[in-house]
């Protein structure tokens, strides 16, 4: 009953989709009708500008960290149990009952949960994360990586429980870029090439 509980909880906070709220509210408008219709940080940020993209991932964190709070406290830090709300954030944001189950691809809730999970390998899950982004310059791989890595981990550190539960939030997202996997096995994948994007931030970039 706890792990049903703790999964609810998740996915009910799950579905509160930020880059609907900070699109209508702000801008008026509807994300899945711009750019690649995905209602995620990623799109809202390249359609409509980093700050709005900022503003829906502190969103995604916010209720994602809300979610792990609450089961945390109520289930005195039990580890199954906070897996199961985070693999329940995963899936209501993922899928929306409301918007007819089409959300987003869960990049910025699973890294939070990761770290929450244990900051320590879930730190260097991203870092490990972030490397790949700037060697591949890919945002759609990366991700993956990490999350099976840390599956992975889970699984040898945890149990079979665990490690299952987060490989099922790996294959989840998997499912979610799927269209984007095809895209940069075939070549037509977007680079994003984060270390000159950050020298052009810098004003060093030539």
């Amino acid at each position: 009953m706890d792990e049903f509980v703790s999964l609810a909880i998740g996915y009910f906070l799950g579905n509160i989709l930020f880059a609907m709220i900070v699109t209508k509210i702000f801008l008026h408008k509807d994300p899945t009708k711009y750019g690649s219709g995905n209602p995620g940080t990623a799109n809202v940020g390249a359609v409509f500008g980093k700050k709005w993209g900022i503003l829906t991932c502190i969103g995604d964190l916010a209720k994602t960290l809300a979610a792990l709070l609450i089961v945390y406290f109520i289930y005195h830090g039990n580890r199954l149990d906070l897996s199961f709300a985070g693999l329940g954030v995963v899936l209501g944001h993922s899928f929306p009952f409301w918007n007819h189950f089409k959300g987003g691809k869960g990049v910025a809730v699973t890294a939070l949960w990761i770290v929450f999970f244990d900051w320590r390998a879930g730190l260097i899950a991203l870092l490990i994360g972030l490397f790949l982004v700037i060697i591949m310059k890919n945002l759609t791989i990366p991700p993956l990586v990490y999350m099976l890595g840390f599956s992975i981990f889970t699984w040898i550190n945890f149990g079979w429980k665990q490690g299952l539960i987060f490989l099922i939030a790996t294959l989840i997202m998997i499912f979610q870029f799927r269209k984007d996997i095809v895209d940069f096995f075939t070549g037509h994948g977007k680079r994003v090439d984060v270390l000159v994007t950050i020298k052009k931030k810098l004003g060093i970039y030539k």
